[in-house]
């Protein structure tokens, strides 16, 4: 194919490298790519046969002239390709790479710097006899000099750069007074974007087509040309659509003979070699054209003419080079000048997709691309580097891809591109994806009238909401949300989803359609088009066009109104915004479009909502709308205090004492300024515990061997209780005990800080009762809100004040081990959740066996579908199965009933052989991150602990092991996986042979950061972090991570985002830490593969392996036991230490709450759980409009906490001033807390 380019390095990013790569591969040459950390997902990445990171910074990376050679060089490349932007006009790097040895795909360097230079362009257009726009001999020196030249030409003109290109350094100035401001505008553009403050003025013509032509010349005098292209429709200077052939040349066709002639005719007057597009501005009026540029590079549109003239640029380059590189300096004249064509077939049109904001003056938006889907349509082709799962990034532009279609005909072309663009999916930041397809609706555009003003005229009104400022927290939910899915993505879905239902209804939506979750205060949305919206909920200030706007009320909104939500006005904490039609370019993510933002996913970009988003909605809403209010009386009241139904936890008895079971439920208990979706932190009294410790849990009676949690329950994290919602994570190692009702999960949503609640206690039967009734209620009013009738006869729920006298056992049933099996016992967690469970709290993988094949057997076909259709989901662990089922549909009883009968046919597994996977991942115990980690946390968060500063050898000492001793027990043993899970598939894992079995506490308080793959240790466990996220467990190495959001790495699918299984088994081997970067740069880019093998795992094996070892584990255990003690009598005078330390500058909780009440006191919260890494203000100084007040440090981010909204208002009646600090360096604050104190006026 070529006879010496074999090895090519693509020089640029984006589309263009993954376009030429696949022409590169066709012609059966290697592809070397390059890319900055920001693009390692990106496509092309993937596309090439190697691909190698490149130094420096993201912003200036693939302009790195030095390091691109280097790369070269190393890589044996023959030819560098530029493709487009970046380097690919670059005169010196083009010399730089010829006088390297190596190819360069494109232009001579002195072609390059001849028409980089655009006055020295014109005079050579000139010269070769090309009619060029009227404007200046040269470049203007000085403003006054451009006033004179301006006068001259007459208004209006246009100032250019002459180093410029891609529609930037170029203003249009209709008056005098403009110039001079336009001078120094260019002049500075162009010494900042190109070097070059040279500025040229020429005559400006609005009413003009820009159109080029494509060249291509062989270096030695011969030049063909592939017809033209019109590129008139722009936006700031830069294209948007573009078509071939031109719509204006086909009305004037003896204009196309003129164009094309000219540019041959100025290609070989400098012997122009490679591709090439000569622009030319054309007159309306007269058809009268001017020179305006050459471009010396491969056009982004160059796509469209390859349709119509069934030609490939890109081979055509490559053949150039290749011949180049042979010696015959370029390919053959009488060959090249054979492929002049004598027409072209067809239509073709290409469109721009962007992520900008078109609402906004077409701004550039950043962010994650959550569904990416194009309409396949016959004659389209997609030139894209995105899918499901990329990100645009702030560093390059926000190209998305470019659409093109091909016909015979235009009005063909133009129906087919509106299918494309219309039935095509985005979803992610806001994208110009509506505002083409609406240009292909436009009559002036089908005419083929596409002059260069022609999107001054064009009217565009997106379908969509735009945010103009966001609430404390809003957020996208839906019904029912993720609930089967498990392994670490949260149920998720609305908080209170009886208000939320309710919302939905009025509006005329299916009760689970996404709205917006609105916490504490709301946002001011601006409708672009009429929409009907209902807001349901906690009391919150509402205000349309600044009139009072009512809630649990259907309304109509008009174009261009805007909505503005304020703050709870008294009880509650959550309301829901309706909309009808909901929000369709949202995408979902496991059926759902519900935010979990814990783990960044579903939802807007996967978190809250921010100033600038943009909340596409139904094209079409029902004109006549009758007003529909749920009367006030079947709302609920939003009071300071709840009552809530609860029934017996799985772990209320032989964990607590009956008299903690009692304070539990006779206790006032205070909500904490820590409640959040992913808990809800009580404060009251201590419970006195049953046991005095957890046993191989851990060293606090609290501790558990890992178990699925129940969502309701109350989870004690020592002698901290936390209830666990919807966003909390499924599995864990704390008791948990009273479980919250499903009939009051709504209540759940609207308790808020310093609220009040006490449990009423209740059993199954009352459970399903209030869970009945609760759905009657809701249907209904449904059917009232249809049928405008029927209100008078529906009754608002009532919650019962006296606990039932039936409320059952924890354990509900239990049967004795023989020798054979083991143990069992089923335990209750609230209507919906039940717990199977294997022996006495040991880890034995016995017990994770039998786990499984419960597990398999209950999802197996053999389940019948009376059973199985009510099952949502489980969760596996090492000694036990929760259960989540549908308990208003499945009886306990009946589900209890098939359990018992699966038990006896499981029988005994003690010497079956279990079909699993066997790992083999490399780590490394150097960390450069995790170093860093450390480091921050010993200054932000604990300066001293006896497993700072090396947690390893912590671990190790713990564990009476030399740290050697420990990196070997990582080389040399088996790891198996009892759970996946937590939050992102977090696996956690047991050594195998007991020998190797350790312990170790968790760090205290938990990092607020801690690198993807960091391999560690907590409790009895090794867990790999599968993300970049907050975390207590003691790190000890670091592995290739085992999470893929979308995906699209090797080793995982979109529905299987995580990596393990239960019961795969993981080896380590070591590695130095630059092969693990190179590792994982190769996991960031997808091109890791994970090695693994199958095979069985032998239960007899082991279980023999338990018994010959029985005495030396022994002997290892009593050793741990004495190292253990060393260290938590270690630990305990640290923490004493540490935390007088904290409290001889904590403010008192009783002090702050007093402060409160003061109204003339506005508080600055925290807006995620972080460390403070710098106070900014002292007590007693004046705070202005946008002062920064704190410095937080979470995940690497430091985030500045400025002067609250809540405080604008104050600032314009007076001085503002810091009242109080609450925190200093080095605090821990959670998401809400407080951390200043404001004194207003």
């Amino acid at each position: 194919m070529m006879e010496k380019l074999n090895r090519l390095l693509v020089a640029n990013r984006g589309e263009i490298a993954v376009r030429i790569c696949r022409t590169a591969k066709k012609l059966g040459i290697k592809t070397i790519a390059i890319y900055s950390e920001a693009d390692a997902a990106s496509q092309h990445v993937r596309c090439a046969d190697e691909a190698v990171l490149l130094p420096g910074s993201n912003a200036t990376a693939y302009t790195d002239e030095a390091s691109i050679i280097a790369i070269a060089k190393e890589k044996n490349a023959d030819a560098i390709i530029p493709g487009y932007g970046f380097l690919s006009e670059n005169a010196h790097f083009a010399g730089m790479v010829g006088e390297s040895d190596i190819a360069w795909v494109g232009p001579s360097p002195e072609s390059i710097q001849a028409f980089g230079v655009k006055h020295v362009a014109r005079d050579l257009a000139q010269k070769a006899g090309l009619p060029i726009v009227p404007g200046t001999k040269g470049l203007v020196e000085n403003e006054e000099a451009a006033v004179k030249a301006a006068e001259e030409l007459g208004f209006p003109v246009m100032l250019k750069a002459t180093g410029g290109g891609g529609g930037m350094g170029l203003v249009t100035c209709s008056r005098t007074e403009e110039v001079r401001e336009g001078f120094r505008t260019v002049q500075s553009r162009g010494k900042t974007l190109f070097k070059n403050s040279g500025v040229f003025i020429e005559r400006f013509y609005p009413a003009s087509h820009h159109i080029e032509v494509q060249v291509f010349g062989n270096g030695q005098g011969q030049a063909v040309h592939f017809g033209e292209r019109e590129c008139s429709i722009q936006r700031r200077h830069q294209k948007v659509i573009e078509e071939c052939p031109s719509p204006f040349v086909e009305k004037h066709p003896e204009l196309r003979q003129k164009l094309g002639d000219a540019a041959v005719q100025l290609s070989e007057s400098i012997k122009y070699a490679s591709a090439g597009t000569i622009e030319y501005l054309v007159d309306d009026n007269t058809g009268d054209f001017f020179f305006l540029e050459m471009n010396t590079r491969l056009q982004v549109e160059h796509g469209i003419t390859e349709l119509c003239y069934n030609i490939d640029l890109v081979e055509l380059m490559l053949k150039q080079a290749d011949a180049q590189l042979a010696g015959s300096g370029g390919l053959d004249g009488i060959s090249l000048k054979g492929m002049q064509p004598k027409k072209l077939s067809g239509a073709a049109i290409e469109a721009r997709i962007y992520a900008e904001n078109p609402v906004r003056d077409f701004v550039p938006s950043p962010g994650l691309l959550q569904k990416v889907e194009w309409k396949d349509v016959p004659g389209s082709r997609i030139d894209a580097w995105v899918f499901t799962g990329s990100r645009i990034t702030p560093y390059y532009d926000p190209l998305i891809a470019k659409a093109m279609v091909h016909s015979d005909c235009r009005p063909s072309a133009i129906s087919i591109m509106k299918t494309l663009l219309s039935e095509s999916s985005i979803c992610g930041p806001p994208t110009n994806l509506e505002f083409l397809s609406e240009i292909m609706d436009d009559k002036t555009f089908q005419s083929g009238h596409t002059i260069t003003s022609f999107l001054q005229s064009f009217k565009y009104v997106p379908h969509a909401i735009d945010v103009i400022s966001a609430g404390a927290y809003t957020l996208i939910q839906d019904l029912p949300a993720r609930p089967s899915v498990g392994k670490g993505i949260p149920h998720s879905g609305p908080m209170d989803p009886f208000a939320f239902e309710i919302a939905n209804m009025l509006v005329g939506n299916p009760r689970g359609k996404e709205a917006l979750e609105i916490t504490l205060s709301g946002p001011e949305l601006r409708f672009f088009t009429p929409a009907i919206v209902s807001l349901c909920g906690a009391p919150m200030e509402a205000s349309l066009d600044e009139i009072p706007f009512p809630m649990w009320t259907k309304v109509r909104i008009e174009a261009g109104q805007k909505l503005k939500i304020g703050k709870t006005t008294g009880g509650g904490c959550r309301s829901y915004l309706a909309i009808y039609g909901g929000f369709p370019t949202v995408a979902k993510y496991f059926g759902s479009k519900s935010t979990s933002p814990l783990v960044a996913i579903g939802g807007y970009q996967g978190r809250q909502l921010a100033p600038g988003d943009l909340l596409q909605t139904v094209a079409h809403v029902p004109d006549n709308v009758e007003p529909v209010t749920l009367p006030e009386r079947l709302r609920p009241v939003y009071d300071s205090h709840w009552d809530i139904l609860a029934m017996v936890g799985p772990h209320d008895e032989g964990y607590l004492l009956p008299e903690d079971i009692g304070m539990i439920y006779s206790t006032k208990w205070k909500v904490s300024h820590n409640a959040s979706r992913s808990g809800i932190r009580l404060v009251g009294p201590v419970p006195k515990w049953a046991r005095k410790d957890g046993g191989q849990g851990g060293a606090h009676p609290s501790n558990l061997v890992e178990y699925g949690y129940p969502l309701g329950a109350l989870n004690w994290t020592g002698d901290d209780p936390c209830i666990f919602p919807v966003d909390c994570p499924n599995f864990g190692g704390f008791v948990s005990s009273t479980t919250v009702i499903r009939a009051d999960w709504w209540k759940l949503g609207q308790v808020k800080a310093g609220n009040t609640l006490k449990y009423v206690r209740v059993g199954l039967e009352d459970a399903l009762e209030q869970r009945e009734k609760l759905g009657d209620f809701l249907s209904s009013a449904e059917n009232a809100i249809k049928s405008g009738k029927g209100w008078d006869q529906i009754q608002f729920l009532t919650t019962p004040t006296k606990s039932s006298s039936n409320i059952g056992k924890a354990v509900i049933w239990e049967k004795e081990g023989d020798g054979n099996t083991p143990l069992v016992r089923y335990r209750q967690g609230g209507d919906d959740h039940l717990i199977v469970e294997y022996g006495n709290e040991s880890f034995d993988l016995n017990h994770r066996c039998r786990v499984t094949a419960l597990e398999q057997t209950l999802r197996s076909t053999s389940t019948s579908p009376e059973i199985s259709k009510y099952l949502t989901n489980t969760v596996g662990c090492c000694t036990t199965l929760l259960i989540f089922y549908d308990g208003s549909k499945l009886p306990r009883s009946q589900l209890v009933s098939y359990l018992q009968s699966l038990e006896a046919k499981l029988g005994d597994l003690r010497q079956s052989k279990v079909p699993t996977r066997r790992f083999k991942l490399p780590i490394t115990f150097k960390s450069k991150e995790q170093d860093e980690a450390t480091q921050r946390y010993m200054e932000t968060q604990r300066p001293h602990a006896p497993y700072l500063p090396d947690n390893l050898a912590f671990v190790a000492k713990n564990n009476a092991f030399t740290p050697e001793q420990l990196k070997r027990i990582y080389v040399t043993g088996q790891f198996m996986a009892v759970v996946v899970g937590f939050f992102c598939g977090n696996t956690v894992s047991l050594p195998v042979d007991p020998r190797q079995r350790m312990s170790s506490p968790k760090m205290n308080p938990s990092r607020v950061f801690t690198p993807e793959g960091t391999v560690s240790w907590g409790g009895s466990c090794m867990s790999i972090y599968p993300v970049d996220s907050p975390g207590g467990y003691q790190m000890t190495g670091r592995t290739i991570p085992c999470w893929d959001y979308y995906g699209y790495k090797n080793g995982f699918s979109s529905d299987r985002p995580w990596l393990f299984q239960d019961f795969d088994l993981l080896t380590y081997f070591e590695v130095t830490e630059t092969e693990m970067g190179k590792y994982l740069n190769d996991f960031r880019s997808g091109r890791y593969q994970f090695q693994w093998e199958e095979v069985e795992f032998d239960m007899a094996a082991h279980n023999k392996l338990l018994e010959e070892a029985a005495d030396e584990v022994g002997e290892i255990r009593k050793r741990q036991a004495a190292a253990q003690a060393e260290m938590v009598k270690a630990e305990k005078e640290s923490l004493e230490k540490w935390r007088k330390e904290k409290a001889e500058s904590r403010v008192d909780e009783s002090t702050v709450e007093k402060m409160l009440d003061d109204l003339g006191i506005v508080p600055v919260e925290a807006p995620v759980d972080a460390n403070v890494w710098k106070v900014s203000v002292d007590e007693g100084e004046e705070i202005k409009e946008s002062s920064v007040i704190v410095i937080l440090e979470a995940m690497k981010l430091e985030i500045a906490v400025r002067t609250p909204e809540s405080a604008l208002v104050a600032l314009k009646n007076g001085k503002l001033t810091v009242e109080k600090l609450l925190v200093k360096p080095g605090d821990t604050v959670q998401a809400g807390g407080h951390i200043a104190l404001l004194r207003k006026p």
